[in-house]
């Protein structure tokens, strides 16, 4: 049976120039059009929410999501970290507000999953490294992992800055939505064989969910992660969206953010 549905990681053509570098528009979560919010259907995030939040930037740009784990390691998508090369790029936290006064650090390494897509779209997931320790506040806290299968029909959060078309710019003002949960056989039935069994899914219906400028950004569940945006049907348009599932990548982030 022919997989009719437009997997942005196979169908885009355009690309973004990012300071003389070329990225495919592919690493992004797609655009919404015509255009009407961030996050899909989503508001703005109050100051303080979400203190693990943070934001990988190029040339003081934001391209991905991520979620600080400890004062020493980050975690966001695998398509994120093997955008570019991890010594140009900077991870931005403490403020809900890409303009606000937060802390840049930059990072050491990056680790992206061995299995990372094979098959394709799979393991999604990166860990990275920053140069020195990130310093903790009330606005710049880490996140723990849930290492368990989240029921059906829970409502999670979703965090995350996107773009506001195929060529804007990135929203300043941090964005969050609640979710409902999709387990991975009723993913599959209705996004379709991309995918995995390392996936994690929600789904609102059309008019809520993900887009550009989420991929690698945090969802969770009764203050823990249990998921980093991987992909979807562009944008919130009838499908759900698919995360690397934190329960199942659970000991291979264990084992890659362990201090040396």
């Amino acid at each position: 049976m022919e997989m009719k549905l437009p997997l942005f990681i196979l169908c885009i053509c355009a690309a973004q120039i990012i300071s003389g570098h070329l990225i495919p528009e592919s690493i992004f979560y797609p655009p919404q059009s015509p255009p009407s919010g961030y996050i899909v259907g989503g508001s703005n995030a109050a100051d303080g929410l979400a203190p693990f939040q943070c934001s990988m930037q190029y040339g003081g740009q934001h391209f991905c999501g991520c979620a600080i784990l400890s004062s020493k390691f980050i975690i966001t998508a695998g398509h994120c970290a093997e955008a570019l090369d991890a010594s140009k790029i900077t991870v931005f936290v403490g403020s809900n507000k890409l303009s606000g006064n937060g802390a840049h650090y930059g990072i050491k390494k990056s680790k992206i999953h061995e299995k990372y897509d094979n098959p394709a779209f799979a393991y999604d997931i990166a860990v990275l490294v920053v140069k020195g320790e990130i310093d903790f506040n009330e606005k710049v806290q880490p996140i723990g992992l849930s290492a368990y299968e989240i029921p059906e029909g829970s409502v999670a959060q979703l965090t995350g800055w996107r773009r506001l078309s195929n060529s804007g710019s990135v929203p300043d003002q941090l964005q969050v939505i609640e979710l409902n949960v999709v387990q991975t056989a009723e993913c599959k039935n209705m996004l379709g064989q991309a995918v995995h069994d390392s996936h994690i899914c929600t789904y609102n219906g059309e008019g809520e969910g993900a887009c550009y400028g989420d991929s690698g950004g945090p969802l969770v569940y009764n203050n823990k992660l249990i998921g980093v945006v991987n992909f979807g049907k562009p944008c919130a348009k009838g499908a759900p969206d698919a995360y690397a599932k934190i329960s199942y990548l659970y000991d291979w982030i264990n084992e890659n953010t362990k201090s040396n």
